[in-house]
């Protein structure tokens, strides 16, 4: 290791990154962690806005003190603290809210037939679960009950693990993992617990674990490429970024490169921007061509975060609908500060919404207007008097909610390994690899595997 400048060199500061590199650290490698933006966390951040609290997303924690984020944080001995829990689900049907509950309480033959799916869950293996990766939560299903009460309660479940819009396109392996999961852990089929001061507090014990260990992170900074020779890693390139350079020419500039020894890198960003860094030259062609079917194949939502002058309501609860009555596309929204009463002034009230959407319209500037305009139209009707109170808006698009789209063929043996074909030395974390769990779970199962990876792969070149 004394050859090298750093025993590891890991692409992307988000939760994989962080967590792959505090592992590593807490293991005795001095790590270095490089990110083109210019903060920590990713997906996975939080910032200060009118004396709000703000997360940048609909980031809630599958399981919460017993997730995945938390097995990876015991790890490095340290423990997630969480604000509060989600206490159940709000369903906008028929013109009006209900508790989701209230679905299962139609007929006795609904709850018998909802009781068949729940032992289903209960009883599939893990194993069997894998075997799944290719069927649809509908095929699923519907291939236990005909009861369409109870389609429709998993229709509004699997939207809310997968962000997906219709359970045809929900991979079954994934949303019967989380549920079997939780039932495990917290005996409910979805629970969702939220880390005190936002999910940027999730990251910074891993930053510390790092640091405190000789490694170092920088940000604004980013690897642009990762150097291959003889089918090994030898290192990167990082960008040199002058301090100099001419007033308005920044964006004109190639700027230099300096070269990094290392015999192990981690890519921890998502595969759509592996290009960036990696020639295909180095990899076969059956690779490059799995990674370019999978460019752009993520969940993604439009939506609004708002601060209000007063709440809008009182529990913890998550609001969803299968189809708003104007855009007619799915919400989730829930209240940080009502969870959190930190994330907000006294008296205010934070709200953060998304409808999941089809990735190529998140990315079409023209109907990300004109639906945010529709989708106000919307929330003034599911939420009467919410312009009286709003104080301020920010409208948002999100793209990338959990990595890959958790769809049937793309999801559990189907996604990359963490392990780069025919590389010595290269390896990949984050929710576009291999691994299984809800947004930030499954960004750290693929740092835990990755690093057990590692970890074996130098144990047996001793």
């Amino acid at each position: 290791m004394m050859d090298y400048d750093f025993d590891a060199v890991i692409v992307g500061a988000g939760i994989a990154g962080l967590g792959c590199g505090s592992l590593l650290a807490s293991n005795g490698f001095r790590v270095a962690v490089y990110d083109e933006l210019n903060y920590i966390g990713g997906r996975a951040t939080t910032t200060n806005f009118r004396g709000y609290t703000i997360d940048t997303g609909l980031h809630a924690l599958s399981r919460g003190d017993v997730s995945s984020v938390a097995d990876l944080l015991a790890r490095i001995n340290r423990k997630i603290e969480l604000a509060g829990w989600s206490e159940g689900v709000s369903v906008w049907e028929n013109d009006r809210w209900q508790d989701i509950s209230e679905l299962r309480q139609v007929s006795p033959a609904y709850n018998e037939n909802f009781k068949k799916v729940i032992k289903a869950v209960i009883e599939i293996s893990y194993q069997d679960i894998d075997r799944l990766d290719d069927v649809s939560l509908k095929e699923w299903v519907e291939g236990i009950t005909e009861d369409q009460d109870v389609h429709d309660f998993f229709n509004y479940l699997g939207m809310m693990i997968t962000t997906l819009t219709d359970w045809k396109e929900m991979a079954a392996s994934e949303v019967i993992y989380e549920m079997k999961k939780n039932l495990e852990k917290k005996g409910q089929l979805l629970t969702a617990g939220f880390p005190k001061g936002g999910t940027i507090n999730l990251v910074k014990p891993m930053v510390e674990t790092i640091r405190d260990r000789g490694g170092i992170i920088l940000t604004g900074t980013g690897v642009d490429e990762v150097i291959i020779e003889d089918g090994k890693v030898i290192g990167v390139t990082v960008e040199n970024v002058t301090g100099d350079a001419p007033k308005n020419f920044e964006d004109w500039l190639i700027y230099d490169t300096e070269f990094l020894r290392t015999n192990t890198v981690i890519c921890a960003v998502p595969i759509w921007n592996l290009e960036a860094i990696l020639t295909s030259e180095d990899f076969p062609s059956w690779f490059i061509s799995k990674i370019n079917s999978l460019a752009r194949e993520t969940s993604s939502a439009i939506g609004y975060i708002l601060g209000l002058d007063e709440p809008l309501w009182n529990d913890n609860k998550f609001r969803v609908s299968l189809s708003l009555p104007q855009t007619n596309l799915p919400l989730q929204c829930y209240s940080p500060s009502n969870i959190d009463p930190d994330s907000a002034p006294e008296g205010k009230f934070l709200l953060s919404m998304g409808c999941p959407c089809e990735t190529e319209n998140a990315l079409d500037k023209w109907w990300v207007r004109e639906g945010l305009e529709i989708l106000w139209d919307d929330l003034n009707y599911i939420f009467p008097g919410l312009d009286e109170h709003v104080e301020w808006t920010l409208p948002a698009r999100y793209v990338g909610i959990d990595g890959l789209a958790k769809k049937p063929g793309m999801v559990g043996k189907y996604k990359p390994d963490i392990k780069a074909p025919g590389v010595d030395g290269l390896y990949f974390a984050g929710d576009t690899y291999r691994g299984r769990g809800v947004g930030m779970n499954s960004a750290a199962e693929s740092a835990m595997k990755c690093v057990e990876k590692i970890l074996k792969d130098r144990t047996s070149k001793k």
